[in-house]
């Protein structure tokens, strides 16, 4: 097949331009880029009240909001290392969350037993959860996104 003439070849940064929201919805995610000033495994950066979504890969399907604002996930501190776990309507955690350093991300262990996730922070505001696999990595195409809530 003969290539198209170099005047009829539209980089895809511009067909993402012109198609807008849809054609990045449709784009697979990558495991993004951790924050490089937040250091993993530390409690602090967690405290607060987060937003939670879920994205869609759909451009006729919303994001799933998981958590709002105004019900906001609550994260506790208990140790340098270790966080409390709120639910939107939840007054009290079961159990503590051991963050554990993996590489340039925090694995996070629940004590009291149960599924593991990892985080990575991509600005001082939002990081990445992700549902951890035993082997392997997790699925950098399923995040929870959470928003810092101000």
């Amino acid at each position: 097949m003969p290539a198209l003439p170099r005047h009829l070849v539209v980089p895809t940064f511009v067909l993402l331009g012109l198609f807008g929201a849809g054609a990045q919805a449709l784009a697979p995610m990558i495991r993004p880029e951790p924050a490089a000033d937040i250091l993993p495994g530390r409690a602090e950066p967690y405290i607060g009240a987060w937003s939670v979504t879920l994205p869609t890969r759909e451009p006729t399907e919303p994001n799933t909001a998981l958590a709002v604002c105004a019900l906001p996930v609550r994260i506790e501190k208990a140790n340098d290392t270790h966080i409390f776990y709120l639910g939107p309507r939840e007054q009290e955690a079961d159990a503590a969350i051991e963050l554990v350093v993996s590489g340039d991300g925090t694995r996070w262990q629940p004590i009291a037993g149960g599924p593991a996730f990892f985080a990575i922070w991509v600005n001082p505001d939002s990081f990445f959860l992700y549902d951890a696999v035993a082997e392997g990595e997790p699925d950098w195409s399923q995040p929870y996104i959470y928003d810092r809530c101000d």
